[in-house]
């Protein structure tokens, strides 16, 4: 595979990244409106409007860490960051879409409710950023122009 391909493959990546930060941010401006302005009767549980605010705090906060490392990933480490933005895409989907339905609808399968994948997302996240401190530990040094 010759550089040029891998190179286009990395910018198609993190385009896609930055297009997932803005559907992100997005739709945290909407819930956020809505954890804001629905009747206390919309949510399903009593802290219903408290869990779709914290989901969206998380949402909000890590679509803007997505499009700082897409924005910046020619400051870091190709691999390391390719896995953080992954791993953050993943994390904060998972996470967020878990608790934004338990605030709603208190889904369960079973006995077993929705809420209960949120760690796996928040685990993601996580680890997520242990992945950003290598990106920048491994990048490639460069010259200052300073």
């Amino acid at each position: 595979m010759s550089a040029n391909t891998t190179t286009t493959q990395h910018d198609r990546f993190f385009r896609g990244i930055l297009v997932f930060a803005a559907f992100a941010a997005g739709t945290g401006v909407a819930l956020g409106a809505l954890s804001a302005h629905l009747p206390d009767k919309a949510f399903a549980l009593p802290a219903g409007r408290s869990m779709l605010h914290s989901a969206v705090e998380i949402q909000m906060w890590h679509a803007i860490a997505l499009c700082s490392l897409a924005l910046g990933r020619d400051r870091l480490a190709r691999c390391w960051a390719r896995w953080s933005c992954s791993m953050m895409a993943a994390g904060t989907l998972i996470f967020c879409v878990s608790v934004i339905t338990l605030a709603f609808t208190n889904l369960t399968f079973g006995k077993v409710s929705v809420g209960r994948v949120a760690p796996y997302g928040g685990t993601l996240l996580i680890l997520s950023w242990a992945a950003t401190a290598m990106a920048a530990i491994k990048a490639p040094h460069r010259k200052s122009s300073d």
